[in-house]
């Protein structure tokens, strides 16, 4: 019983592996045999998408042209300064000979901050490359801002933004049209994702190495006093005489750098020129 157990099994065993050779055989000699399955691709964030994309054909984009005919702000006007602050030449050539060669996680870039996202921003607003070719950069000692809309601090048609980054400075006119943004103009986070400071920057149409300065933006906004006086001097090593700065004298850890402050009459600002005037 054990052997005709045991042959049984073997013969068994033999046939099923013949068997399934020539299956194997015949298979592979077959014509390949399309299944239909029903994929479903879904994109994580098409609901938030869509929802955009509604949002922002029922937003009122901003029209440069009407905001250059209707200022909001015609000149605003300042109080006396609160402090001035006489730079030495000596602190201009330093920064001049600092030089960075891109992102660094946790340096302090030109002695005002380290990088950081910018905030406060819509997420489909993002794009480095948007405004790529029409930007104005400068490092330090590589001159002032040339070919730029000059006038009166407040008045938006000759508002521009800046960002400070491991490249310097950059500068984009915000009253222009930009079809990349939500809003129709350009934004912070179409210049650059992450900076050391950014904000708005207007320059004097009588000295075109004065220029006023706006360290209230939401995007990149200063921290502390100290990171807005070092912001400014940066500005002068690229080669301005003059610097005034509005912001006001107060402790950031209680009563931070408002937005209301920005415009209007009597703003608070520090003003900061070079040592050789």
């Amino acid at each position: 019983m054990n052997l005709v157990a045991t042959r049984i099994s073997a013969r068994s065993s033999l046939g099923l592996s013949r068997r399934s050779c020539k299956s194997s055989a015949e298979l592979s000699h077959r014509t390949p045999r399309m299944v239909q399955r029903s994929v479903l691709y879904t994109y994580p964030l098409a609901k938030e998408y869509r929802e955009y994309l509604e949002m922002k054909k029922q937003a009122m984009v901003i029209d440069p042209m009407v905001i250059a005919a209707t200022p909001k702000v015609i000149s605003s006007t300042f109080a006396e300064p609160w402090k001035v602050v006489t730079v030495p030449e000596s602190e201009i050539a330093a920064l001049k000979a600092m030089h960075y060669d891109g992102f660094e996680f946790g340096k302090t870039l030109y002695n005002i901050a380290t990088y950081r996202e910018i905030s406060n921003t819509n997420p489909f607003d993002k794009d480095p490359l948007a405004l790529k070719d029409k930007l104005q950069s400068r490092k330090p000692g590589e001159g002032i801002f040339t070919n730029v809309a000059t006038g009166p601090y407040g008045q938006r048609e000759f508002k521009y933004l800046y960002l400070i980054d491991s490249n310097g400075m950059h500068i984009i006119r915000e009253m222009m049209p930009c079809e990349a943004s939500s809003r129709g103009v350009p934004l912070h986070s179409l210049i650059k994702l992450r900076g050391v400071i950014g904000g708005e920057i207007f320059f004097d149409d009588q000295n075109p190495r004065v220029a006023y300065v706006n360290f209230g933006s939401a995007r990149l906004t200063f921290r502390n006093s100290g990171e807005a006086e070092n912001a400014a001097k940066f500005i002068l090593s690229l080669g301005y005489d003059k610097i005034v700065a509005v912001y006001s004298d107060r402790d950031f850890s209680t009563a931070p750098y408002g937005m209301k402050d920005r415009y209007g009459e009597s703003l608070a600002n520090a003003v900061y020129v070079r040592e050789s005037l």
